[in-house]
């Protein structure tokens, strides 16, 4: 049930995006998102490694602590939570990890099918709205990441993807604009492609050169005339440095007190930015006004924060049987998509890890059959003694 719902419901959604060209999808897709991942959640057996369970113990640990902190300091409960979403996000994979919910053919449909749909909306978009940002979702800075883990889940099961498959998903990442999303597809395919030094390799190498300049012409593109000091996340970034100019090396690896504003000058430099300010005092900010995931974690739970967070992933990943290229290259597309927009913060992020993470691949199946007959045998030995 929660399998065939689960995908079925990414696809309506996609679908009624085609309602509209002057806004991505007539629905509350975040929300709904965020419904489908819990409502996804009730379904599951509780049965769990006991790492994982040491994950959920210390994320509920930290989150009791840092609530209980924020409190006491009259911190807004919808500011606290845009803060520390992402510990949420890794409780809630936890309890995906290990579990096979999807079969390679529904995982394939679910990728041709979403490819075919961004493809043409994109194509639409461009033609018909006056804002040149095409989205199916939401922004495309978050739904390119969510496509990109799909295709990774498609490649795990073959250790490849067909060549209308990569010529689709080049298509859709370049009409995004999608500074991040070119950046993180890059890392992907590098990732992907290059194993053995060989002439198939030098061949491979060309196909990333010729992508590459793609990426810097989508980079030089959206500078809009300007130069760097014109690019939004640039202005972020010196809205951190002014704010960690007075840090020790304590606030360095833990971050700053929970929930800690941003300096005056900060705020009002990014004033522009209004409805990320504070729900409490619109004259407050806090770090999620600095956009950036990367530099948000840091400010808030300092370097050791944002180490923990990629390292739980990629341990969820790997009890999960997913091949260590595609858990490389999620950890990767995360941390680039971090340096602009929202990462693992994102439930763009998040339903496509889901997808990764309980697919059921070629290796897995051999693991779980294997499995099954150990505890069918352990529970012939019990009934016997």
């Amino acid at each position: 049930m929660v399998k065939n719902n689960y995908l079925f419901f990414i696809i309506i959604m996609s679908l009624a995006s085609f309602i509209s060209y002057t806004y991505y999808n007539p629905l509350p897709t975040n929300a709904l998102f965020e419904l489908l991942v819990l409502t996804s959640l009730l379904f599951l057996a509780k049965k769990m490694e006991s790492g994982a369970w040491i994950i959920v113990c210390g994320c509920l640990f930290y989150i009791a602590y840092t609530f209980i902190i924020a409190h006491l300091n009259a911190t807004h409960p919808k500011d606290y939570f845009l803060a520390y979403k992402s510990y949420v996000y890794l409780v809630i994979l936890t309890f995906f990890s290990g579990k096979c919910l999807f079969s390679q053919r529904q995982v394939t449909l679910l990728f041709n099918m979403l490819l075919g749909i961004f493809l043409c909306k994109y194509i639409l978009w461009l033609i018909f709205a006056t804002f040149k940002r095409p989205g199916v979702f939401a922004e495309n800075n978050f739904e390119i990441m969510t496509i990109l883990f799909i295709a990774l889940a498609v490649w795990a099961i073959d250790k490849k993807l067909s060549v209308t498959q990569w010529l689709t998903l080049t298509l859709v990442v370049f009409m995004s604009g999608s500074r991040s999303g070119v950046v993180a597809y890059f890392a992907m395919l590098t990732f992907l492609l290059i194993r053995n030094f060989d002439f198939k390799t030098i061949l491979k190498l060309m196909v990333l050169g010729i992508i590459g300049v793609g990426v810097a012409g989508v980079l030089v593109s959206r500078l809009s005339g300007g130069d760097v000091s014109s690019i939004d996340r640039v202005v972020f970034a010196q809205g951190f440095l002014i704010a960690i100019k007075d840090w020790t090396w304590f606030n360095f690896l833990f971050g700053s007190t929970p929930l800690t504003s941003l300096p005056d000058a900060v705020c009002e430099r990014l004033v522009f930015y209004k409805t990320l300010f504070s729900a409490k005092d619109p004259n407050i900010c806090y770090s999620v006004i600095l956009h950036s995931y990367v530099i948000r974690q840091v400010f808030d739970h300092g370097i050791v924060g944002l180490a923990v967070v990629f390292t739980v992933i990629n341990y969820l990943l790997k009890i999960s049987l997913v091949p260590g290229r595609v858990r490389l290259s999620v950890v990767s597309i995360l941390f680039l998509n971090g340096l602009s927009v929202s990462s693992i913060n994102s439930v763009y992020a998040l339903v496509g890890i889901v997808v990764i993470m309980t697919t059921l691949y070629p290796h897995r199946y051999e693991f779980e059959k294997k499995r099954l007959q150990r505890e069918k045998s352990n529970n012939c030995s019990t009934n016997n003694a």
